[in-house]
């Protein structure tokens, strides 16, 4: 298939140019604008059945006007002194402002502000020390979606004129909770993005160049991945019309990273193949048919690995990852097609100059021995056993650490404590109780109306059950809106006073009780709806509980559980059902959500390629090896990474955000695998003419050089993910470039190929041949009938 591909392609070059150009022309035209179509909706990216999709729901159901994806919190703040009436005024306007943004441009999607003046909870919104007040506006988009970025833009440019033009004596205005958070997130990805497209590329120039010294050589594959990439993106665009086909921010980000790198790699090694057809006396034209159907197969292998692994993630129950890692498997796919079509046209084109100013010279055979790697495949060859075990004492130490790592699952880690969102987080978290940026909302249905004497009793008992919780701050609800019980006037007064007192008693007792039923007509708006439900009609109540701790952090998880194990104890009797839904119930889901799918993709994975591994080397032990040494190399680079995390942020060893192992193990367990891939098919190549151990030997060191490069290469496509202002980019980046690194120095060039020489060398000796010739006329000769049979 491969020779048929070449001879097309040496056939016709500028057919193969020409259809290229208009690939991708034609796909630019008709394919969306990519970031138009990108989405981080994590909320409806979770299957229906878990608790934060039921909760979302059925708050949209009932509390239409309350329901939101996520909320903004401005907060204006005195830091030195009380906040004045004059700040407060200023707070008004800034909530008109909002208001008047939200009905002129219903784009927004803008639901609700909610200041200082809200009759149910307006008295919450100032500090207890007079210094702070917050703005809450909530949004329908979530923290993490593109729109939600540009909601929060717009609001702050409209609002921080208004706070300007007070000069030195304007109060600060700090724009934070999970939408001032998202908003932050996805330009430091964009910025990222830039970042990293710009190095990666530069990166690439600068290393073709230091290979090849040849100005046109390194062109060709850096026009070939230029096209695959243009048309790779263009691509994951269009498919997004497809019902169910998502893209996210950062898919964009590993789409470019993995195509320049891996993509890169299949150029140089097409191109080092060919280099030695030449050398060994070939024409061009036939040099490059057989060198595309020699590496063909061996680089359809090494890029199926990754393709696989990458695919296997489609099957996640998370929608992110499930759209993800497909897509970008897609992206290698069309870089594969383009280095085995585009990069052979174009050196066909180039002729000769391709390799100016250098020359190719031919390969004599007092040539063929010297060089570094060919040095080190025979002290490879001559020690195989110490090389091995000197591998695996230094893999194994870190290894070990790898195991000890341990996932995290708090996004607001990626962001630098520098950022708008995060100094805004740490001025409400000082000011007022950690978890009033994002409260746990608990909803309760029932046959009943909760706004009888025994429903609200019911809720006040819940209350204050769970008000008892020691990790929760304040609970509201409909028999306290303000976190504190609405007053009993009949046990204030009591029943008999004295006659003069009676009647002033009455008197006020009156003008009291309309006050609190004002109060709870109010509050009966915001904690109580009726809704239509499957057998009839349902009456839906909400209690907003504070917790103590950040809505992120793993002790509102905890104390999450904690709420939840309460209401299937002591849920009042009637509830249809109860459901919880805010940030730390999204946070809490996406970690079950993450383990499950992290276990599952894995397996497939390294199923996956195992079965790629099979159809190639056709040996069990052998496929079973490979994968063993990059999984190896997997935890290894765990265990850097750990070290590294610790060392750079100071946080304590073993926690690293989730994203890191997930993508990790994917991609480095399939990278790893490409660079084991090119070593053993060319080593089984040469063993079919100089047996095992000297065919081991001519594989490791002729694909030495080129596969260092590739590794290099590589290693330092996925180091410019550290020029990211993502601390979860940055790690990640570490990793890949480590793992690469590892593979390519030790995995490949010891681990590998020393345990086979000893499995060759003791299973699979040469074996003893006879043949005889055909009788001929000089057989009468005595030399002739000594050279009749022939052993080797």
């Amino acid at each position: 298939m491969f020779r048929f591909v070449g001879r097309l392609v040496v056939n016709h070059p500028r057919i193969v140019c020409a259809a290229w150009i208009v690939l991708a022309v034609g796909i630019t035209l008709v394919a969306p604008d990519w970031r138009s179509q990108t989405q981080d909706d994590d909320i409806r990216f979770l299957p229906s059945s878990y608790s934060v999709v039921r909760g979302y729901d059925l708050m949209g159901k009932a509390f239409p006007q309350d329901v939101f994806a996520c909320r903004v919190i401005f907060a204006v703040e005195r830091s030195d002194s009380e906040l004045t009436d004059a700040d407060f005024a200023l707070v008004d306007l800034l909530a008109n402002e909002i208001q008047t943004m939200a009905r002129d441009d219903t784009a927004l999607q803008i639901s609700s502000v909610v200041s200082y003046r809200d009759p149910t909870m307006g008295s919450r919104l100032v500090s207890a020390d007079k210094h702070c007040t917050l703005l809450q506006v909530s949004l329908a988009t979530p923290y993490l979606a593109v729109q939600t970025r540009v909601t929060v833009d717009r609001a702050e440019a409209r609002l921080r004129p208004l706070i300007d033009r007070l000069g030195s004596d304007a109060p600060q205005l700090h724009v934070t909770g999970p939408g001032g958070i998202g908003r932050d997130l996805i330009r430091a990805t964009a910025e990222s993005l830039d970042n990293t497209a710009i190095a990666t590329v530069a990166l690439v120039i600068v290393m073709l160049l230091l290979i090849y010294r040849s100005p046109l050589l390194a062109l060709i594959p850096l026009v070939t991945i230029g096209v695959a990439a243009w048309v790779a993106l263009q691509a994951l665009a269009l498919v997004t019309l497809i019902p169910g086909v998502h893209l996210v921010n950062i898919s964009q980000i590993f789409s470019i990273v993995i195509l320049f790198g891996a993509g890169t790699d299949y150029c140089l090694f097409l191109i080092s193949r060919y280099r030695e057809e030449l050398e060994s006396g070939e024409t061009r034209r036939p040099a490059l048919i057989r060198c595309i159907g020699t590496v063909g197969g061996a680089l359809a292998a090494s890029a199926g690995t990754v393709m696989v692994g990458l695919a296997m993630m489609g099957l996640s129950d998370f929608g992110k990852i499930r759209c993800a890692g497909p897509v970008i498997a897609l992206a290698l796919a069309i870089g594969l097609a383009a280095s085995l079509t585009l990069t052979p046209a174009l050196l066909k084109l180039a002729g000769k100059a391709a390799f100016w100013p250098r020359r190719i010279s031919l390969v004599t055979p007092a040539r063929t021995g010297g060089g570094v790697w060919d040095s080190i495949s025979k002290v490879v060859v001559r020690r195989p056993l110490t090389i091995w075990f000197a591998a695996l004492a230094v893999l194994i130490p870190f290894g070990l650490l790898g195991l000890q790592v341990s996932p995290t699952f708090k996004p607001i880690g990626d962001l630098s404590r520098t950022s708008q969102s995060m100094r805004g987080l740490v001025v409400v978290q000082t000011r007022f109780p950690a978890g009033e940026i994002g409260p746990v909302t608990v909803l309760l249905t029932s046959n009943q109306d909760w706004n009888t004497d025994e429903g609200r009793e019911a809720i006040q008992s819940l209350s204050r059950g769970l008000g008892f919780l020691d990790a929760v701050a304040e609970v509201r609800s409909l028999t306290q809106p303000l976190g504190k019980p609405l007053p009993d006037l009949n046990h204030l007064f009591g029943t008999s006073p004295k006659t003069a007192i009676d009647g002033l008693a009455r008197s006020l007792r009156k003008d009291l009780n309309a006050f609190f039923s004002t109060s709870l007509q109010k509050a009966l708006k915001h904690y109580v709806n009726k809704i239509d439900g499957d057998q009839g009609p349902e009456y839906v109540t909400r209690l907003d509980l504070v917790l103590k701790s950040d809505p992120f952090d793993a002790a509102s998880v905890a104390a999450l559980q904690a709420v939840e194990a309460y209401l299937r104890a002591d849920a009042p009797a009637g509830v249809i059902r109860s459901e919880c839904y805010g940030v730390t119930v999204h946070t809490r889901d996406m970690a079950v959500l993450i383990e499950r799918d992290r276990a599952r993709v894995n397996m497939l994975v390294l199923g996956g390629i195992f079965l790629v591994l099979l159809a190639l080397v056709r040996k069990i032990w052998l496929a079973l090896y490979l994968l063993a040494t990059v999984l190896l190399s997997y935890y290894a680079t765990l265990g850097l990474t750990a070290l590294f995390a610790m060392w750079w942020s100071g946080q304590p060893f073993g926690q690293i955000e989730w994203r890191v192992p997930f993508f990790l193990f994917t991609i480095l367990v399939a990278v790893g695998e490409d660079y084991n891939i090119l070593m053993v098919s060319r080593a089984i190549q040469e063993r079919k003419r100089w047996g095992a151990i000297e065919g081991l030997r001519r594989g490791l060191a002729r694909t030495g050089g080129t596969v260092t490069a590739c590794g290099l290469i590589m290693a330092g496509t996925f180091s410019t993910l550290m020029l990211s202002d993502l601390w979860t980019l940055k790690q990640i980046g570490f990793a890949l470039a480590v793992g690469v690194l590892l593979d390519t120095f030790l995995v490949r060039s010891f681990l590998v190929p020393s345990l086979m020489l000893v499995v060759w060398r003791d299973y699979e000796q040469p074996r003893q041949f006879t043949m005889t010739r055909p009788v001929s006329p000089f057989d009468d000769d005595p030399i002739h009938q000594a050279s009749r049979t022939v052993s080797f």
